[in-house]
């Protein structure tokens, strides 16, 4: 399964990051991007109290929206939305080409305008129940944060886990995109992290553990005591059963961590599990990785399947 985990999805001033993972099966795409989009003049100039917030990470929103991908793509492969309006460069404010204007009569996009899928509550169980490696997604998701911590030397994880009861029909694993990054004033930014999260379920596997859309380990474990230079992901070790009419749960936690390295002398220490079954091993040695977490927001809500 090759699993085009992160996509660039544009071209402006903030983190976009792109990682083609391990090929396993057949081509599923599991896609999340980081961006951060500074602070505006006008968030600068607020009359704001005087005291600022405590140092942490701050939810602003979450949602499913009905995804672009069954409606068209850009140049590059990437989704047409979410799409972040102008942005700043070093020589002044340059147009996104992926989204340039908006508005009758047309008129630039403004900076920090983002266009984005419809956010609804209900969607289908037929489109959003995988029982093929080959469906396509049915809905994205965006997690949006305000980052306050000034923690610019932790890494930034993130994990997102769709339940209904106690199954499991979606788990991300926990994706480290490396060191926090950061707007053009070093600090104090809006970061959304989004991509398809659906179609949730089994995908027509019925094995163990990091079966479906309980994503296996990508990129990981790791060759050696250090971010690898491209994000990886450490799967949760879940096994997903397919999914049903009713509610579903979704519950996204985003983190800076410090990574702690351990170095593996063991094969199966060094030897990922892709739907129940053994996959390629990394070396041995290899490196596992734990997080000691020093900020956390978890956002949670629900959608409903009919």
């Amino acid at each position: 399964m090759n699993h085009r985990l992160f996509k660039t999805l544009s071209p402006i001033a903030i983190v976009a990051l792109l990682v083609c993972g391990q090929a396993i099966a057949a081509d599923n795409p599991h896609h999340f991007t980081i961006r951060t989009i500074p602070r505006t003049a006008q968030q600068d100039n607020f009359d704001l109290p005087p005291a600022n917030p405590a140092a942490g990470l701050y939810a602003l929103a979450q949602y499913f929206a009905a995804t672009a991908q069954p409606f068209g793509t850009n140049t590059d492969g990437s989704e047409l939305w979410p799409c972040v309006g102008s942005y700043s460069s070093a020589s002044g404010t340059s147009e996104n080409p992926d989204c340039p204007t908006i508005g009758d009569p047309t008129q630039a996009f403004p900076f920090g305008g983002i266009v984005i899928g419809v956010p609804a509550y209900q969607f289908p169980l037929a489109a959003c129940n995988a029982t093929s490696t080959s469906a396509p997604a049915c809905a994205s998701f965006e997690t949006w944060y305000e980052d306050d911590t000034g923690d610019l030397t932790d890494d930034l994880t993130y994990s997102i886990v769709a339940t209904q009861g106690s199954t499991t029909i979606y788990d991300s694993g926990t994706l480290d995109f490396g060191s926090n990054p950061q707007d053009s004033n070093g600090t104090f930014y809006t970061g959304g992290i989004t991509g398809p999260i659906w179609n949730g379920g089994t995908q027509g596997q019925t094995g163990g553990v990091n079966n479906g859309n309980c994503i296996p380990d990508i990129n990981y474990p790791l060759t050696s005591n250090s971010f690898p230079g491209v994000p990886y992901l450490i799967a949760a070790g879940k096994t997903c059963g397919a999914a049903v009419a009713g509610p579903v749960t979704i519950t996204a936690t985003t983190e800076l961590a410090t990574p702690v390295y351990t170095k593996e002398t063991k094969a199966s220490s060094c030897t990922p599990i892709v739907n129940g079954a053994d996959g390629t091993p990394v070396g041995p040695p290899c490196y596992t990785v734990k997080f000691t977490k020093k900020f956390e927001v978890t956002q949670k809500w629900t959608i409903w399947l009919n």
